[in-house]
């Protein structure tokens, strides 16, 4: 059962989430990123491709297992040190993402008229920039936690790399402790989930209940019918990210406070991480679904990529 899902279940969806998001770079990057919307959705393409990624990199032990089981612990033990915050660096980013999209489809349609001064092309690449560097500094102090140490395993006969507590964690452990599984999940999950919740609660209804309020200066314009088709889309995005990541939180939220009583039951503990990779990793992928089932712009574009690929590969 772990090789099926450590060797093939969590790598396919890996892959899946690498394709599909390079292909919505490619058809996003075709419409020109001249709108907040385009601008938006492609770093957020961006952000799920590195996770995609850094999550293929972080299960090449599996890979690597089915060869040489010790080079296999060498690898994984690397991967914990370099690599294991790179996907929740990534996971928080794609979050923030999505609720700057909750947050601009609302402005789009409790005030419209509004909507092209508050949300700028400028200024949503000014935001998009300070997202990045904003969860960097926030997960700074988790790039030194541990460090890598060459052992020599006399059973193997064999030098291996073992992980090891760096000096900074034990000094700081419990302060350290404390911001890693308090401060940073609310300042990036909780507040993030909860934002993008409310936003797209009050989108849906006053897309619904108050549609002839609400929308009434919406529909004097050209573009009504189209906007009115990006506020569905957007808002799906918002919600389908929204019940992807309501697992992973309440997981999350096992994982710290019983802590000890679910690592004791190791088949347990294991079971809940790969529930919450396997989460995540489809948040990071189903965009693609979204965007070309509730987009014809999207899908006539793709084929457009597809038809001129096509034709070179033949030439």
């Amino acid at each position: 059962m772990d090789m099926v899902i450590f060797s093939g279940l969590l790598p396919l969806i890996g892959v899946c989430g690498l394709l599909t998001n390079i292909l919505n770079i490619l058809v996003l990057s075709k419409y020109g990123l001249h709108e907040t919307t385009s601008l938006m959705l492609f770093s957020l393409s961006v952000s799920n491709l590195f996770y995609s990624l850094a999550q293929l990199f972080q299960r090449l032990h599996s890979f690597v297992a089915l060869f040489d089981p010790i080079l296999a612990m060498s690898v994984k033990t690397i991967s914990i040190v370099y690599i294991v915050s790179i996907p929740g660096y990534f996971s928080a980013i794609s979050n923030l993402h999505t609720t700057i999209i909750a947050v601009e489809r609302l402005v789009a349609v409790c005030f419209p008229l509004k909507m092209s001064w508050v949300f700028t092309p400028y200024r949503v690449k000014l935001l998009l920039v300070f997202i990045y560097f904003y969860v960097v500094v926030l997960l700074m102090p988790t790039c030194f936690l541990y460090e890598p140490s060459w052992i020599f395993d006399a059973s193997t006969n064999k030098t291996i790399v073992a992980m090891k507590s760096t000096t900074f964690f034990k000094k700081n452990f419990d302060s350290i402790t404390q911001y890693l599984y308090l401060g940073l999940p609310i300042l990036l999950s909780t507040l993030p989930f909860v934002n993008t919740v409310v936003c797209s609660i009050v989108i849906g209804y006053k897309m619904t209940v108050r549609r002839k309020t609400s929308l009434i200066k919406m529909s004097s314009l050209s573009k009504d019918v189209k906007e009115k088709k990006v506020i569905k889309m957007m808002l799906t995005v918002c919600v389908v990210n929204s019940c992807l990541s309501l697992p992973v939180m309440a997981i999350n939220i096992i994982l710290v406070y019983n802590n000890t009583l679910i690592q004791s039951l190791s088949k347990m503990y294991y079971l809940l991480r790969t529930f919450n990779t396997v989460f995540s990793q489809v948040n990071a992928t189903i965009n693609f679904i979204i965007y070309i089932s509730m987009s014809s712009k999207f899908a006539s574009t793709l084929y457009e990529i597809y038809h001129c690929g096509v034709k070179k590969i033949k030439k």
